[in-house]
């Protein structure tokens, strides 16, 4: 009888000898790279302790001293102020229970800002209470501000082509205005023997010339104020802009004596194109000029402030003020006038609610007739 040795096979993974210290090498080295090579820090906080933890990523993105201790006294200090209370919300709802996963600026230590993807979810103990709160967040700023300069991008294309085709409908119209009273005066011209009425049909020729000059000026203003759309932004000071508007109409605000008061304390900068900001203050403070009351000095308070996590701009006036239930559909459209006597042809606040629409913006306007208007203007 031969006896034959049976041929050991394989071990499978399950049946792998089980070696504890591998496993944590392995552990730590994986843990490091996949952090390293998604640029994910981890952070822990533990509520019976007062303790808060930073993992060595999470140290490396936020740029923090070798000595840094970090705190809940301090957590929010490396959020953006825009964003402060949305990280204050999710830590809250996840203290009590509540996951979260959200995208959010943050701040890194020496206060560079930076987009982030963030989770967090409750730690619990053996009894189900909740002791803490744990969390992961990653460095996606490359990606978010790619992504942020393609919508931008998009949605000026978009609304670049619907005032393509608006301006098309506003030169047709115009300008067939003009021709069809040229054709007219001409047509005329052939059939008259007066010599009077021959020259009054000149006179006629050199008005319809002189409008028809100027509405191509107009409309020459609206081209050049699109081009300007996709202007590189910088950042701008509003308290410049204002000073050099009111260096360039000094002789009107003299004369008129009008009296300009600003604030902007709160939001002091704007990433901006400068030509639309200066055209911007420009026609409001003129506007607010044109159409002073007559019984007092024109007075302007422009102010800035945050809302929503938006910049926003006030212009308020205490002018004669525009029935808005009469005219508020058509206090934006060109050629549009609501008082008489005035050196006004509607262009202004044309051109000024294309530009701030161009970048995704909005112009709101409350008025009382005879107290004054407000411009709102949304960044």
């Amino acid at each position: 009888m031969f006896l034959t040795q049976k041929k050991k096979s394989k071990p499978s993974l399950e049946e792998s000898t089980y070696n504890p210290d591998q496993e944590a090498y392995f552990g730590n080295f994986y843990y490091k790279d996949v952090a390293e090579l998604t640029h994910a820090g981890g952070w822990t906080v533990l509520f019976q302790e007062k303790k808060s933890y930073l993992d060595p990523e999470a140290r490396r993105i936020l740029n923090t001293p070798e000595n840094y201790r970090p705190s809940l006294r301090t957590a929010l200090d490396f959020y953006a102020e825009e964003h402060k209370a949305k990280a204050s919300e999710a830590f809250m709802a996840c203290s009590m229970g509540t996951p979260f996963s959200t995208t959010i600026k943050m701040v890194t230590y020496d206060k560079k800002e930076f987009w982030a993807k963030a989770v967090g979810r409750p730690i619990f103990n053996e009894n189900q209470e909740i002791v803490g709160i744990q969390g992961v967040f990653q460095d996606i700023d490359e990606s978010k501000l790619k992504e942020i300069s393609l919508e931008t991008s998009v949605k000026v294309i978009e609304s670049q082509n619907s005032r393509l085709v608006n301006f098309a409908h506003i030169v047709s119209h115009n300008l067939r205005s003009h021709a069809s009273n040229l054709g007219l005066t001409l047509d005329l011209l052939k059939s008259i023997d007066d010599p009077d009425e021959e020259e009054e049909l000149n006179s006629s020729l050199y008005a319809i010339s002189a409008s028809l000059n100027e509405t191509i000026n107009h409309l020459n203003e609206i081209v050049t104020a699109q081009t300007h759309a996709l202007d590189e932004r910088r950042l701008l000071s509003f308290d410049h802009v204002l000073q050099s508007t009111i260096s360039s109409i000094s002789r009107t605000i003299e004369e008129t004596r009008t009296e300009i008061f600003s604030d902007f304390s709160e939001v002091p900068e704007l990433r901006y194109i400068p030509s639309y900001l200066e055209s911007i203050f420009l026609n409001l403070i003129t506007n607010a000029i044109k159409y002073r009351h007559p019984d007092r000095n024109p007075v302007i308070d422009i102010c800035s402030f945050r809302e929503n996590e938006k910049i926003c701009l006030m212009i308020k006036d205490n002018g004669l003020g525009i029935d808005l239930e009469k005219h508020g559909d058509e206090l934006f459209n060109m050629y549009q006038t609501f008082h008489t006597g005035k050196e006004s042809v509607g262009i202004g606040l044309f051109i000024t609610k294309n530009q701030i629409e161009t970048l995704q913006g909005t112009i709101d306007v409350e008025s009382t007739v005879n107290e004054g208007t407000t411009f709102k203007i949304v960044f």
